[in-house]
């Protein structure tokens, strides 16, 4: 204020030549005081008039803070617990007895190809196998006659190794024919469909009337077990340590609300990719009423320890100043002050604190963004 003064009367003197008469000094010195005087009432008055930004605020409290890392992937089927069920055989589909979200039986019949082709040929494979029968009969029959024979001086020794020879080689005819009738048979048993394991049918690819190739790449029906799933899910490589098979938890998702679901690490993959320095571990989730779907995408809170108690406040309070590092508001009446802190253990909600705050402290949770490190700020009710 005295800067301003002794400027002020610098420039009057200068206007008006003074420094002869003491009344022109002192006149100088009043209006100088008026002017600077009238710009001190403008500026305070701006001052009063910019509003006052309302924050929300909360106190810092005493609290536990389980640490966990965030694992996201698409629910599968256990292993082995997951079938495309295709024709082994060539053929048009007869039937499909199920479809989707239908329970099934180990065993159970789920489809028909037309058969007759099939079975007309294990029929005729095993005619050729009572053929061979009866060849082998008539082979045995006559070795044994030509051993008589030869006992009597009949028959010689080379027509009996004769008929010897002819047995071997109608009992070897009968040995093919019984292969090729198994063969016949199987195919034929092949064009029924049956499930592999107790499940439920989640696809249904193909319809009555569809003809097949008897390959792979032709699926009927897809069978699952869903009354227990499993979720893939990818972790930063530098959380890996901390996750342990066996261990144990329950989580919600947004995708069923209002319900809780067991869960258990089954395994952490020994690899990680490195592309994205992610590691893949399997959870395994009970899944009893199949609210989860096959195929869903999860992301899950992992629990990895529990933290001691500390000082507790909302993950929003923490504001990063310019080069990232951790900061809170922290407010005395109507005064925010930019405050460092420690951060400890985070979660998606809470985050804890070790350094630079009390409890009860006042911080603003909402409102702080673009507010410089001290500001006079109204707390909303």
């Amino acid at each position: 204020m005295i800067k301003d003064i002794k400027r002020r009367v610098e420039v009057e003197e200068k206007r008006f030549d003074l420094g002869k008469h003491p009344l022109d000094v002192l006149r100088a010195i009043s209006l100088a005081c008026a002017v600077v005087a009238s710009g001190c009432g403008h500026a305070k008055s701006d001052a009063e008039q910019q509003p006052v930004p309302e924050v929300t605020v909360t106190k810092v409290r005493r609290g536990v803070v389980a640490e966990n890392v965030l694992v996201s992937g698409n629910l599968v089927s256990l292993p082995n617990k997951d079938a495309k069920i295709t024709a082994l055989v060539p053929g048009r589909i007869d039937s499909v007895l199920v479809t989707e979200g239908d329970s099934v039986k180990q065993g159970q019949v789920l489809a028909h190809l037309d058969a007759v082709t099939l079975q007309d040929q294990a029929r005729q494979a095993e005619a050729a196998v009572a053929q061979a029968k009866a060849n082998v009969q008539n082979s045995k029959l006559a070795a044994d006659r030509e051993e008589g024979l030869l006992g009597r001086g009949i028959s010689s020794r080379k027509e009996v190794e004769d008929a010897k020879t002819q047995l071997a080689v109608n009992q070897g005819q009968l040995q093919q024919a019984e292969a090729a009738a198994s063969a016949a048979r199987t195919q034929a048993d092949r064009s029924t469909l049956r499930a592999p394991f107790a499940g439920t049918v989640v696809h249904r690819f193909l319809s009555k009337g569809e003809q097949v190739d008897g390959s792979s790449g032709q699926p009927i029906l897809e069978i699952a077990e869903i009354t227990e799933l499993e979720l893939l899910g990818t972790v930063p490589a530098s959380r890996l340590s901390g996750i342990h098979p066996g261990t144990k938890f329950n989580f919600q998702t947004n995708a069923v609300p209002d319900t809780t679901f067991a869960a258990r690490v089954i395994a952490v993959f020994p690899a990680v990719d490195p592309a994205t320095d992610n590691g893949t571990i399997r959870i395994r989730i009970s899944n009893k009423k199949h609210l989860l779907k096959l195929g869903m995408f999860l992301s899950v809170e992992l629990p990895l320890q529990q933290a001691s108690t500390g000082l507790v406040v909302p993950k929003q309070a923490i504001y990063p100043d310019e080069n990232g590092e951790p900061h809170v508001y922290k407010v005395t009446g109507d005064q925010a002050e930019f405050t460092p802190v420690e951060v400890g253990v985070q979660t998606k909600d809470q985050a804890q604190l070790i350094s630079g705050v009390s409890e009860g402290d006042t911080v603003i949770v909402t409102g702080g963004y673009g507010l410089p490190e001290k500001a006079r700020v109204r707390q909303k009710p």
